[in-house]
């Protein structure tokens, strides 16, 4: 079987582990029942699920071949962590939802967001394989052409949904709290990421800066986008601190 059939099959494990563990909620009680998006055990399976949809589209839609050997292991890295957090804090416990995540912002915020962070991680490690590539250090992957077209449509699409999903968590925090913007640290590291990346958009269609730099900054962009989404949690404490490790 190749490496595309497998990672279909496991998309396909992932998505029915999700839509059991939401039936599950609801036979435990209609007032424990939610969507499986509300803590990192269950993101983490979303973030699985959504970078490895992001790999197989482009790669249909690119052609382009030999990538998933460089952007799967980010989701087997992810599987690992989540095997961790789940087990050793009991994560995987179907809890009721805290108040503030009582919303129906909840259901269109979060996985936003996390295509965002899927296409935004696909486009470091398709950054990784620009700089192998250009080194000559393995020619079985794409061509550096193929590699910058993938980068900046992964980017492009990333900063699209990590946008509207922005635009959502403001009209969510408004209808909790009262305010569209706290400068709470998580919502100040999410307009970190947002600059970062538009920068770097910025930087790419004013066709002024090497590829190098471009592969360079996508991936040091992962580590931006790591630490918002894991650094806050873990060093950091706020109006998001339901998230905290």
């Amino acid at each position: 079987m190749s490496r595309t059939k497998y990672t279909w099959l496991a998309v396909g494990f992932g998505l029915s582990g999700l839509l059991v563990r939401w039936y599950e909620s609801y036979l435990m009680g209609q007032e424990i029942g939610h969507v499986p998006i509300s803590n990192l055990y269950e993101v983490f399976i979303l973030f699985m699920i959504i970078t490895a949809l992001v790999y197989l589209w482009y790669e249909k839609k690119l052609e382009i071949r030999n990538l998933g050997a460089l952007i799967l292991p980010i989701v087997v890295i992810a599987g690992l962590f989540m095997i961790w957090y789940g087990t050793t804090r009991k994560s995987y416990l179907i809890v009721p939802l805290s108040p503030s995540l009582q919303s129906y912002w909840m259901k269109i915020h979060v996985p936003a967001n996390f295509v965002g962070y899927g296409c935004f991680s696909a486009a470091a490690m398709s950054g990784v394989a620009w700089i192998i590539k250009d080194k000559g250090w393995i020619k079985a992957l794409p061509t550096l052409q193929s590699l910058e077209t993938l980068i900046y449509k992964l980017i492009s699409t990333g900063f699209l949904f990590f946008t509207l999903a922005t635009i959502l968590g403001a009209l969510w925090a408004a209808d909790a709290w009262g305010s569209y913007w706290q400068w709470d640290p998580k919502e100040t590291w999410s307009l970190i990421v947002w600059l970062n990346y538009a920068a770097w958009l910025h930087a790419c269609l004013i066709n002024n800066v090497s590829h190098k730099i471009l592969s360079w900054w996508a991936i040091i962009g992962l580590f931006i986008t790591l630490f918002a989404f894991l650094g806050v949690n873990i060093l950091l404490s706020g109006l998001h601190s339901y998230g905290r490790l």
